[in-house]
């Protein structure tokens, strides 16, 4: 009995071993020291939100990023390259789960986002949606590279993502999710190596297409972009609707300018701790961390981030083929347009759209996908052909 207990124990550490050799440990110690850090902001900036308990806030964090990691380990084993025709699977089920929330969706702050789970718990689709268009949108292109400029392709591409993008904002109406897609989507086609010239063609159409999409915006949300472009137009509107879309852009620049180098000290942010600045676990997350540890606080989070961001990239220049290599653009690219955007909302430079900041704001359905999304870079990772190389075409 010893013995066979021995052989098992041996077993376990040759395939841990193994398993710390060929995935990318670096990539997941950073997620999880970013996480950790994360964990603190909340504590910090949920202590003055009214609605929220800031025990059962850390609690619901630390659930979402044990399944994170979790779900990142298990789909660093599969080897998606192996299924080319699962995309077509996942990209009509992804829409499906994007229209389920006009059945199942319940409104909060203004968008109808979140499906109710047992226990008080909730799921966000438009989240899980991008893992999964990430992963489908990799697979269709790698299947078209032979033909990657022709007409057909592209509108094949356009209308995959088109679709998905379409049913995340039909039901749900949240902007900062929905335009996710489309960024995401721009990042892997350059990386896909298309002619400059769609890129081109893609400008007047978004031109010409802008119209219609200010059209089927809600009036907050078009406040929201107008009293960032425009200084005046914030300045014409009354107090109700000041407070409603102005206020928060305000006081997230007042709190950042508070921290100054070093910051007013954990817990001790005057407008953080005060309630004064609206989200302050979620959207806002990173103004709590600018006011209470200051630009140097501030600094580190960022350059923790960044450094996440380019080993990802790094990855995706180690993979060894086009399938793994478009997935960890396009992972890459959420986290970047994601940082980048909540950042500038926090700055006052960017409409405030409602998007968190990966691994660090409150949300398990966020910081689950986004580890497990970490799960399919590792999966390249682990899966690379030693034999293999990648000719100039790909």
């Amino acid at each position: 009995m010893g013995e066979v207990t021995g052989r098992m124990l041996r077993r376990l550490r040759d395939g841990v071993k193994d398993y710390i050799h060929r995935t990318d440990v670096l990539l997941m110690v950073l997620a999880l020291v970013i996480c950790v850090f994360g964990l603190a902001l909340i504590w910090s900036g949920s202590q003055s939100q009214a609605k929220v308990n800031s025990q059962r806030a850390v609690m619901v964090q630390c659930i979402g990023i044990a399944l994170g990691f979790a779900g990142m380990v298990i789909l660093s084993f599969i080897d998606f390259s192996r299924f080319p025709w699962l995309w077509v699977v996942m990209a009509v089920f992804n829409v499906a789960l994007q229209l389920s929330l006009r059945f199942l969706g319940k409104g909060v702050g203004g968008n109808r986002s979140w499906i109710p789970l047992p226990g008080g718990l909730n799921i966000q689709p438009g989240e899980v949606g991008k893992i999964i268009f990430i992963y489908t949108m990799a697979s269709h292109m790698n299947l078209l590279r032979d033909r990657k400029n022709s007409f057909w392709t592209i509108v094949q591409l356009v209308a995959h993502m088109g679709i998905t993008t379409l049913s995340v904002f039909v039901f749900s109406k949240d902007l900062g999710v929905t335009l996710m897609y489309p960024l995401i989507f721009m990042v892997m086609l350059l990386a896909y190596g298309v002619s400059l010239w769609w890129f081109g063609a893609a400008a007047v159409g978004a031109g010409v297409c802008l119209p219609a999409l200010w059209h089927f915006m809600s009036d907050g949300q078009k406040m929201r972009i107008l009293v960032v472009l425009n200084p005046l137009y914030a300045e014409s509107l009354n107090a109700e609707q000041a407070a409603r879309y102005a206020y928060q852009g305000k006081q997230t620049q007042m709190a950042v300018s508070n921290g100054q180098l070093t910051g007013s000290g954990y817990l001790q942010g005057p407008r953080t701790q005060a309630g004064w600045v609206p989200e302050s676990h979620t959207d806002s997350i990173f103004t709590a961390c600018a006011e209470e540890l200051g630009f140097i606080g501030a600094v580190l989070l960022l350059t923790l981030l960044v450094l996440l961001v380019l080993r990802i990239y790094y990855d995706g220049w180690r993979a060894t083929d086009q399938f793994s290599y478009l997935v960890c653009m396009g992972v890459g690219s959420m986290f970047m347009w994601q940082i980048g955007i909540n950042v500038g909302m926090n700055l006052g430079v960017f409409p405030v759209i409602g998007l968190t900041l990966p691994l660090v704001s409150y949300g398990g359905t966020s910081v689950m996908t986004t580890l497990v999304s970490l799960g399919l870079v590792c999966g390249a990772i682990r899966h690379i052909k030693p034999n293999w190389i990648r000719s100039p075409e790909d």
